[in-house]
């Protein structure tokens, strides 16, 4: 897709100005924590994409990419703020500039400005993944199965399979609670048809029958059938079709009988153990309320090891190890899936219970019109706010939380006494009512089980139509589900086998035989990783930090090659590796440059060793390389080699900070005398901790630069040539020179002490000691293209003492002897 030939950095994040030549190639930016290293990958993904991710998603709180891009001097100018990328699109076989400021982070500038180039970019601001760090490899593999899920969907760009899953579940899911409601009300229904009818069951031959007796009371002919033209009432007089005038008196009493009864039922029969058990089933989840919020909130343990920066904990910004807290995070989890468990109980103990309480709700509107007709103002208002608090119950037990309002509802339901002494007056109302002549107990008869069998077949048809919807809904979330994970599976197997097969490349030494398994379930993505032939277990289980870190890698890079394909050339790896051991990463490097020789890789580390591991694979060449030493917030970022550190040197002198400007002498001294030995192949005492001071390296560097200097006289001598041997005799007084200057074999007795006091030194005897070495380092460089002189080749036999530019270009090699005939 792309590769950045140039960056550059203006008013940044901590860059206060800084232009990197990358060329297409593989870079390393090497560094101590804190001098810059993120702000250079946040460049990157900022000019790329818009977006930083650093400051966007969960657990970012109030930072944003406007308040918080800009270096913090230049926050009131953001516009001045921007990241400059020079950009070879591969596709276009053309380079373009790309231009943002922090100011308008949306708004591209391109020169030129095309819309093929246009297009491109669009592409990269869909994936803004290129840039991989720690945090993300733990999302991929220390994350929960439907996070890990949504995580690789959403790089895969497969995140709308979800989003359509979470769709169609939730219809099928609201489709099948209309249904259930809907069935209930039915059932309601039905009910009142049978009381008002009286009779055992509501059905045709039993209505027909019970109906056609009453028609013949009344002297109306009997029904042959029953349908939607047909009414019970059909031949009644017009004036007696509509609502009875007066009250049903047999199908009031059996209304109220029935209402009271299942009033009683809650301290009757079996209602107060189903009562006391949910009680119960709730009180064992009262303490945990804040983890079940959490189940509805997606609470932050989602995020937390997503967030996790290696070294701080992000919830109480204390330091914990990676295995502190997936240890206390998995604990959590697993705590949770408990509570889940025991919800789940709690909510099958409640249902009863809230169907009684809307079993009550529906009698308490079945006695409303009676009451009415024949109770005063006060006992109506009981009724209806009976059925106020049964309804406000019924929801507060569906919703479940918060737990203390469920519990106190379950604690003391809506009290039932005032209801049941209206219901009482109701009932002695009714009583007292003048019995009706047949004829009019038959037309009350008729009327009333019309408006009731009319309501239930409202009710019939009104779930038919639910049931009906919410089996298609089902099925078709089931199909959905069907195909979709057919289709993942798919995607799954090839980058499972190209994980496994990369994962192998890097730990061939001890797991030749790995194997994986990505196993997808609807909404959820299991990950399971062999152990040694011992089965297959998640990657926390038994693998150590830095297994996982490079089963984090393994997987962003089998994940990227199969979204992009040949696209996949540009990638940003934010030191990522920082548990693997060192025999792994020399392993990483050569994968990187075999397996991915078209992606320009920006890679950063605090680890010189890591640096080394790029570098001696020839995955980073030495020019593609750029050192940070430190970092301020007026200067940003310094970089290591650029003859600054002399200057500064000597204004810290100046300014009388002779220790200050001691300490960053041997550091200078240090780092630069690394680089020597690297370059000239210098035999170094071995350290097992890798650690190496001024006195380790800075020796060996001279001796080796002597020894070669000697070695390639005699080859000259061996041909004897003259000016080459000027040349070099000319060289080695120079070295010499400028060794004897800095008194550096002076120092070989007891090293430490000879550096430690540079900072007992006057200002001025110090300035000697930084003129002296400034003067020796020089000589470790051509003086034309100002490269380090470097043995060559780096292994093997060796051939040349030569610099980049060819000015220095010192053969080994002697003439051969020849022998007598």
């Amino acid at each position: 897709m792309i590769k950045i030939d140039t960056l550059t950095i203006f008013e940044f994040r901590g860059i206060r100005a800084l232009t990197l030549s990358l060329n297409r190639k593989n870079f390393a930016v090497c560094g101590p924590n804190g001098t810059g290293k993120s702000g250079v990958v946040d460049a990157l993904e900022f000019v790329l994409t818009g977006t930083i991710s650093r400051l966007m998603g969960k657990g970012r709180g109030d930072l944003s990419i406007k308040d918080h891009a800009a270096h913090v001097d230049c926050q009131k100018s953001p516009e001045k703020a921007f990241v400059e990328a020079v950009v070879w699109i591969s596709s276009l076989n053309k380079t373009v500039k790309a231009r943002r400021t922090v100011k308008s982070p949306s708004a591209l500038e391109l020169t030129p400005d095309t819309p093929e180039a246009r297009a491109v970019f669009r592409q990269l601001e869909a994936h803004p993944e290129i840039a991989l760090s720690r945090r993300e490899i733990i999302r991929f593999v220390l994350t929960e199965p439907g996070q890990r899920a949504k995580d690789v969907q959403a790089l895969l760009k497969l995140d709308q399979l979800e989003t359509m899953r979470t769709r169609l579940q939730k219809i099928a899911n609201a489709a099948e609670n209309t249904a259930k409601t809907a069935k209930n009300a039915r059932g309601t229904m039905r009910d009142d048809l049978v009381r008002a009818m009286d009779i055992v069951e509501a059905t045709h031959t039993n209505i027909l029958e019970a109906a056609n007796k009453r028609r013949a009371i009344v002297g109306l002919a009997p029904l042959p059938s029953l349908g939607i033209d047909v009414s019970l009432r059909d031949g009644l007089a017009t004036v007696e079709a509509g609502l009875p005038s007066r009250i049903n008196k047999a199908a009031a009493k059996s209304d109220i009988e029935a209402a009271a009864s299942s009033v009683k039922f809650r301290v009757l029969g079996t209602f107060p153990t189903r009562l006391a058990e949910a009680r119960s089933a709730v009180k064992l989840l009262q303490v945990d309320e804040s983890m079940l919020n959490a189940v509805l909130r997606d609470d932050f343990l989602k995020t937390a090891l997503e967030l996790y920066d290696g070294e701080l904990c992000p919830v109480c910004d204390t330091p914990k190890s990676l295995e502190e807290i997936t240890a206390i995070v998995n604990a959590k989890r697993k705590k949770l899936e408990d509570v889940k468990v025991l919800r789940e109980k709690a909510e099958t103990a409640i249902s009863p219970v809230q169907e009684a309480l809307d079993e009550d709700y529906a009698f308490a509107r079945t006695v409303y019109p009676y009451a009415k007709q024949l109770v005063g103002a006060d006992e109506l208002q009981a009724i209806a706010d009976f059925g106020k608090a049964l309804k406000e119950a019924s929801d507060t037990l569906q919703a479940f939380l918060p737990l203390d309002k469920t519990i106190a509802i379950l604690a003391q339901l809506p009290s039932a006494d005032g209801f049941l002494d209206v219901v009482k007056k109701i009932e002695a109302a009714v009583d007292a009512l003048p019995e009706p002549s047949d004829q009019d107990a038959a037309r009350d008869y008729l009327l009333t089980a019309q408006l009731r069998l009319e309501a239930l077949g409202k009710a019939q048809a009104t779930a038919r139509t639910a049931e009906d919807r919410a089996t298609k809904a089902r099925r078709v979330f089931d199909i959905y589900k069907q195909a979709s994970n057919a289709a993942l599976e798919k995607v799954y197997d090839d980058v499972q086998a190209n994980f496994a097969d990369l994962y192998r490349r890097i730990n061939a030494d001890d797991e030749s035989a790995f194997e994986a398994k990505l196993t997808p379930s609807f909404g959820k993505l299991g990950f399971g990783v062999d152990f040694y032939g011992r089965g297959f277990f998640p990657p926390g289980a038994y693998h150590s930090e830095g297994h996982q870190d490079s089963m984090g890698l393994c997987l962003y890079l089998a994940l990227m090659r199969h979204l992009l394909g040949g696209g996949f050339t540009f990638a940003v790896l934010d030191d990522v590796l920082m548990s693997v051991d060192a025999g792994h990463r020399r392993e990483v490097s050569k994968l990187l440059r075999a397996e991915f020789p078209d992606t320009q890789f920006v890679l950063t580390t605090h680890d010189k060793a890591w640096l080394k591991f790029m570098s001696t694979t020839e995955l980073v060449k030495k020019e593609g390389t750029v050192h940070f030493r430190k970092w301020t917030v007026d200067d940003g970022p310094t970089i290591w080699a650029k003859g600054d550190i002399w200057d500064e040197m000597r204004n810290l002198a100046d300014d009388d900070d002779v220790p200050g400007a001691a300490a960053l002498l041997r550091r200078s001294l240090e780092h630069l005398s690394s680089e020597f030995c690297e370059a000239l192949r210098a035999r170094v005492e071995f350290s097992v901790d890798g650690h190496y001071d001024l006195g380790d390296l800075l020796d060996p560097a001279i001796g080796q630069m002597k020894s070669l200097y000697k070695d390639a006289r005699q080859a000259a001598t061996s041909w004897q040539d003259i000016d080459r041997i000027v040349v070099i005799e000319a060289r080695e007084k120079a070295f010499d020179d400028a060794v004897n200057e800095a008194k550096v074999e002076q120092w070989q007795i007891n090293p430490s002490v000879h550096y430690n006091e540079w900072a007992n030194l006057q200002k001025s005897e110090f300035l000697v000691v930084v003129d002296a070495f400034e003067t020796l380092c020089t000589l470790f460089k051509c003086d034309v293209c100002r490269v380090l002189i470097e043995v060559s080749p780096s292994r093997g036999k060796r051939e040349y003492l030569q610099c980049l530019c060819g000015k220095v270009k010192l053969s080994f090699m002697k003439k051969p002897k020849v022998l007598p005939a």
